[in-house]
């Protein structure tokens, strides 16, 4: 018995407290730096889903709030964070990432959507890249996916009538905050100013110009190039005609057209009532 006692005490005494192999660190909102335990959603969403998770740049307060419920249900619902953020590093608050982790993620989407950024790459949207020369500062920016189909938001479209009309309603958004002078311009009755409207049934910019492989108006392959306005018209008015292609440029030149038509008018008023005082 005695024996057994000085073995248990020795034993005791020997034993060692274990060191944790997970870091102490001490949190100070979020400044912190530390390696979340998993790559998976979860661990991004620990921070990511407190909606006061936000950082002051240049005089702005920019959110990095992902709300889970609305992510959960969009088309990516099921796609891990890193699905989309390639090479994301894990260290908080990601200041090694510099600014390039948004357009990473904008056009991470030609990995699963390869037809559609083969289109993108065909179109007016197109990146002009120049492997010798340096970007210039002043290149106009080109959208990116992301900028025209949202991110952690984004609807289901294929067999989703809600999906889609939720995308027809987005015609300012996607399109119009980079082609302000063509929205303002869309404002013909039956076409513009019926789907600024909210008509369900009128055009969204998309409709008649196309999608992802996006061409501009004298390319005789774009969807607008008169050559193809008849063919293009067929998608909504079966019975399509020359005299649709006249009435085209009424959609965006409805104003201007107006004031040439009643300019034209007013002259040849003046030119009946002048010629009829003097007898001509």
């Amino acid at each position: 018995m005695v024996a057994a006692s000085t073995a248990i005490a020795a034993a005791n005494q020997q034993a060692q407290p274990v060191a944790s192999a997970v870091p102490t660190v001490t949190i100070e909102g979020y400044d912190v730096d530390f390696t979340l335990p998993t790559a998976a959603k979860a661990g991004c969403m620990v921070c990511h889903e407190d909606e006061d998770l936000t950082r002051v740049r240049d005089g702005r307060v920019i959110s990095y709030f992902v709300d889970p419920d609305r992510f959960s249900q969009s088309a990516h619902g099921l796609i891990q964070c890193t699905g989309c953020h390639l090479d994301f590093a894990f260290s908080a608050p990601h200041e090694q990432l510099g600014t390039d982790w948004s357009s990473v993620a904008k056009s991470a989407c030609g990995n699963c959507h390869r037809e559609q950024a083969i289109a993108v790459g065909r179109g007016a949207h197109r990146l002009e890249v120049t492997p010798t020369a340096a970007p210039a500062e002043e290149a106009e920016p080109r959208p990116l996916c992301g900028d025209c189909h949202g991110s952690h938001e984004i609807e289901f479209l294929t067999d989703d009538p809600q999906g889609r009309a939720a995308l027809h309603a987005r015609g300012w958004e996607i399109c119009g905050r980079c082609h302000q002078d063509y929205w303002d311009s869309y404002n013909d009755y039956y076409h513009g100013a019926a789907y600024k409207r909210g008509a369900t049934d009128a055009p969204a910019c998309w409709d008649c110009h196309g999608f992802h492989e996006i061409l501009p108006a004298e390319d005789r392959n774009s969807m607008v190039n008169e050559r193809r306005l008849v063919e293009t018209c067929a998608t909504c008015h079966p019975d399509a005609n020359e005299a649709y292609v006249d009435y085209a440029r009424f959609i965006h030149g409805r104003e201007e057209i107006s004031e040439q038509i009643f300019l034209s008018r007013m002259m040849q008023w003046m030119r009946e009532t002048i010629g009829g005082l003097f007898g001509r």
